[in-house]
């Protein structure tokens, strides 16, 4: 850990000397102390998003809607500094009882919840959450921010804002810009706020606070709070030279894993794109220290994913063609506390995290009708492989399945620019097993979302 940060703060003076300048460095800044404040930025954004899954027969359904929003405001800088803070708010507008049990399964819903807290599950009004409250330092085409900050996506941490309360997080994150082409992201997260929850934990406290799956044994996994894990450190560079794309990101989760991803993707002519995507994990030896079903990766697992996409754009259409293979060298593991991951072939309800020896092919395709914003897309995937009980490769034991979205959207313009619509149509379908405790709220399910936006 010490390495990392020692390696953040000689990037900081590395880059102070070489960096491009930055708008930040030219624009006016504050010239007194009021102005810091009354000259800021506020902005903000309201949501309600209603979401209804219609499980197979006589299993149970559920449905919810959830209102609320959030506002955030930065001040104007000054010297190069910058200060913001954000908070969100939630209500439960309407819902089935989401804690009525089925009565076949015994099982409750499980995508409802995730509107309001899925932590505390009763609780259902005035859900909020303080989620930026940040200090940042511009400088010379760069900064550098600390506290509960607005962090760069990355392929497997990020916020992915498909509830009502993205993910976030809390540490200091550099972002430098080498030139205009090239740029580095050095960063150590300390603290988390996942998705759906309105706490905030230290990292060792976040890691398992979902589903903690299953050992390759069989034997349930119990590394919840066990981990110890201080934080995790991020680098990651991104390049961009004619047509050809390259990125390379690794996260070090402290004692746990350490994984690195590779792309690139190539333009081979205006229409047409190839990428690519290789991602390996090793362990920590920390883990070796656990208990077998205390440890969150055995030390014999090392996953390695491959992702290969081909996409044409043409006009107002878009087609892609993505193919994954997750190999046998172990279970591709990553904490779906801090994110998603987004392998070509990811989907809304489809994610790889957790297989292994698995393979994956999604067919997809969009269109833009030119209706003054309207779009509309298509999204098909089959999981290839996974086997009920062969917990070697499965941590959540689930059945290899087929999968189609529908996604419409429409963003009007003029008097009610700033308004949002999208609808996200689920089918999803088991292969093999149709038993009602494996497909219960994860298979064999149709699923409707719909989300307005009003961002302001």
């Amino acid at each position: 850990m010490r390495g990392y940060i020692l390696l953040f703060f000689c990037s900081i003076l590395f880059f102070d000397s070489i960096a491009q300048t930055s708008s930040h460095d030219t624009l006016n800044s504050a010239q007194t102390f009021k102005e810091i404040f009354s000259k800021g930025e506020i902005k903000g954004y309201m949501r309600n998003y209603f979401l209804n899954t219609i499980n197979e027969g006589v299993l149970k359904d559920y449905y919810a809607n959830a209102t609320g929003g959030a506002l955030s405001y930065k001040t104007m800088p000054y010297k190069g500094f910058e200060a913001g803070v954000k908070g969100s708010v939630t209500f439960h507008t309407f819902s089935s009882d989401l804690n009525e049990e089925d009565a076949v399964t015994g099982k409750t819903s499980k995508w409802e919840p995730e509107l309001y807290d899925v932590l505390n599950r009763d609780k259902y009004n005035d859900l909020d959450r303080l989620e930026e409250l940040y200090i940042k330092y511009y400088f010379k085409g760069s900064y550098v921010s600390l506290g509960k900050i607005p962090v760069q996506d990355t392929p497997l941490l990020n916020k992915s804002d498909g509830r009502m309360m993205p993910f976030s997080f809390e540490g200091i994150w550099g972002r430098f810009n080498i030139n205009k082409t090239q740029r580095l992201n050095i960063s150590w997260l300390y603290k988390v706020s996942p998705r759906s929850t309105t706490e905030w934990f230290k990292l060792k406290e976040a890691l398992g606070i979902f589903s903690n799956g299953y050992q390759p044994d069989g034997e349930p996994a119990d590394y919840q709070g066990r981990l110890n894990s201080k934080g995790i450190a991020i680098i990651t560079y991104e390049t961009k030279f004619n047509n050809l794309y390259f990125g390379l990101f690794n996260w070090y989760i402290d004692k746990v894993i350490n994984t690195t991803w590779f792309e690139t993707v190539y333009n081979l002519s205006r229409e047409v794109s190839v990428g690519l995507q290789y991602t390996c994990q090793l362990p920590d030896n920390y883990q070796s220290k656990l208990s077998f079903r205390e440890r969150y990766v055995q030390p014999g697992e090392n996953g390695q994913v491959l992702s290969s996409k081909i996409s044409y754009k043409k006009d107002n259409l878009n087609i892609k063609v993505a193919y994954t293979h997750a190999f046998n060298s172990g279970r591709f593991l990553f904490p779906r506390e801090l994110g998603r991951d987004r392998f070509y072939t990811s989907i809304s309800r489809s994610r790889l995290e957790g297989f292994g020896s698995t393979q994956v092919v999604t067919l997809s395709g969009s269109y833009d009708f030119n209706l003054k914003g309207f779009k509309a897309g298509v999204e098909y995937t089959r999981l290839f492989n996974p086997e009920i009980n062969n917990f070697q490769f499965n941590k959540y034991n689930l059945d290899e399945y087929h999968q189609f979205n529908v996604r419409l959207h429409y963003q009007p313009n003029g008097f009610f620019e700033g308004l949002k619509f999208d609808v996200l149509y689920v089918f999803k379908e088991n292969i093999n097993n149709t038993s009602p405790d494996v497909i219960f709220n994860k298979s064999n399910y149709h699923q409707i979302n719909f989300v307005t936006n009003f961002n302001f």
